[in-house]
């Protein structure tokens, strides 16, 4: 599945862009180097290890992942449907929003809080208020739970009636119900009005967040739970597009695996990367380094892959979904920097 901090008033009225923008632009350059820069001899492996991957295969899996990004982008489209903006973004501004959000989720260990918030910021740039946006963003992490659990508990039905699995899968997708479901749970209940208020008040004590929020959190549309009553099919739309993020995120894998010659079953790949997105949940490291890719290895392996195979293709994986999209949405980060002192300077 897959996640704002666009700063509109970086310049002041005579012209000259405030020092925050410097400041924040230079803070983010220098930890996505001096993380790229920790890991090279790992980059440099993995851009070496592209050469020995059969050309159209390797076409295959950039392109899913390329529709990684369009799929996330659709999920917040069909949901901003629901909202009478008089600007509504566009497709490219979401794909867009999408990559800068994974570059902020990638380089910041936070669970995911500060790719929303910069999709919070983004939200707030086409006068969606920011009760609203908080709906919004709390809605589109229920669909991608709920996207999860709708493959996990196939899975585990079916490995426990059908596949004979070793038990750390099935202990793994049985934790990730759990786990997802509390999630869920504890979204559903931080949607509602009081919590949403106590979040937006400490949210409005961040300096370089809260100045720029409207300021009566009260105004707005619809509740969360109001949106996911009166919308039922945009909300199923929703869950949809994020299953075919995940689809075609482990569709990846397998493409990988193929273009190194190696026949692996789709039900192998499906299982080993939900366990890997499962236990990966955790703000462990930047990424979740060290334990997605020891993590997928480990389950790739237990259910029969070979080891070398998978740890070249798991090491490909994550050039193509963590290494390469990191410069990208550094680069988109700081044109939408550059563009909105522009744009406030005219």
């Amino acid at each position: 599945m897959p996640a704002n901090n666009t700063h509109t008033g970086t310049v002041k009225p005579g012209g000259k862009v405030r020092l925050s923008y410097w400041v924040w632009t230079v803070i983010f350059i220098v930890f996505a180097i001096v993380l790229v820069a920790h890991y090279l001899p790992e980059i440099k492996k993995e851009v070496l290890l592209l050469e020995r991957v059969k050309i159209y295969w390797l076409v295959i899996a950039v392109c899913c992942q390329l529709l990684t990004y369009l799929f996330a982008a659709v999920v917040y489209g069909i949901l901003l449907k629901a909202h009478k903006l008089q600007q509504q973004p566009s497709i490219w501004e979401l794909i867009k929003a999408a990559v800068i959000a994974l570059f902020f989720n990638q380089t910041v260990p936070s669970g995911g809080i500060s790719g929303n918030t910069y999709i919070f910021r983004f939200l707030q740039k086409f006068k969606l208020s920011a009760r609203d946006s908080v709906n919004l963003i709390v809605t589109e992490m229920v669909c991608y739970y709920a996207a999860i659990e709708a493959l996990v508990l196939p899975l585990l039905l079916f490995c426990l009636l059908f596949y004979k699995s070793p038990h750390v899968i099935k202990i793994v997708l049985f934790a990730g119900i759990v786990i997802f479901l509390s999630l869920s749970t504890l979204i559903l209940l931080a949607g509602k009005q009081k919590t949403l208020m106590s979040i937006y008040k400490k949210i409005k004590k961040i300096k370089f967040i809260g100045k720029k929020l409207s300021p009566d959190f009260s105004r707005g549309g619809q509740s969360q739970h109001q949106f996911l009553k009166k919308e039922p099919r945009k909300v199923v739309n929703a869950v949809i597009f994020q299953l075919l993020v995940l689809a075609v995120d482990s569709l990846t894998v397998f493409s990988l695996f193929w273009g190194m010659g190696v026949q692996i079953s789709p039900l192998v790949v499906l299982l080993a990367f939900m366990c890997t997105r499962i236990i990966s949940i955790l703000p462990i490291s930047p990424g979740s380094l060290v334990v997605y890719e020891s993590g997928m290895v480990y389950f790739l392996v237990s259910l029969g892959a070979p080891v070398g195979t998978s740890i070249v293709v798991t090491l490909l994986y994550r050039l193509l979904s963590f290494w390469l999209p990191m410069p990208v949405g550094l680069i988109m980060y700081r044109r939408e920097l550059h563009k909105s002192s522009l744009n406030q300077n005219n």
